[in-house]
């Protein structure tokens, strides 16, 4: 009975986030080059880099994030960057599941899955940042991608971007000087203008 007791308090634990083994796994793969994080926030500290089509074990998802078991510290991945395998190979983006349940004789069951076969694959938007030259997304135009930066900007970019649009969960750090100084701002969602302070000031940028 007391073990009983023991695998039901490891079960709710898990759901609460306090530290337990893991009670599951699946495996899934990278779907475009990303960043793994300490914690479950892209404001955390970067550990690693992982590289599009890496077969990863999923241990655990919260809310955006999942934790990977990896070679040393495990860490944390936009769930959106890992896609489902069908036989062994990568399969289209769909979604994990997790599920909690105690049985008729009290042990808790708990279960991971990657999509339902009931339903469509869900269609993840690409996450990449788009700059360009003039307002309301007009003008020429270039596309970078999450792990992307640039120092300084040259050419005709340099200190004449005035709209950025955003795609899926990326985000973008901009600033007016070289080498992500001067001032800076940290971007989340499509902008048709910007600030005074940047518009056509932006020297450098870094997307994550």
């Amino acid at each position: 009975m007391k073990s009983i007791f023991k695998l039901a308090a490891a079960a709710v634990a898990l759901l609460v986030g306090l530290s337990v083994a893991p009670a599951f796994a699946a495996n899934a793969y990278v779907n475009q080059t990303s960043s793994v994080y300490k914690k479950a926030t892209s404001s955390s500290v970067v550990i690693k880099t992982i590289g599009k089509g890496s077969l990863v074990t999923v241990l655990d998802c919260q809310g955006n994030y999942c934790l990977l078991q990896l070679p040393g510290p495990d860490g944390w991945i936009k769930q959106s960057r890992l896609s489902g395998l069908k036989g062994g190979k990568p399969s289209s983006n769909v979604p994990f599941s997790f599920g909690l349940s105690i049985g008729g004789n009290g042990k808790p069951s708990i279960s991971i899955g990657i999509g339902n076969n009931d339903e469509p694959p869900v269609i993840v938007e690409e996450d990449k940042v788009c700059f360009y030259k003039g307002v309301n997304f007009t003008g020429s135009s270039f596309c970078v991608e999450p792990g992307d930066s640039d120092d300084g900007l040259t050419g005709s970019w340099d200190d004449n971007i005035s709209s950025i649009k955003v795609y899926g969960e990326a985000e973008v750090t901009v600033c007016s000087d070289e080498d992500l100084d001067g001032i800076c701002a940290n971007i989340h969602s499509s902008k048709k203008s910007l600030p005074g302070a940047l518009d056509d000031e932006i020297s450098s940028y870094e997307v994550n």
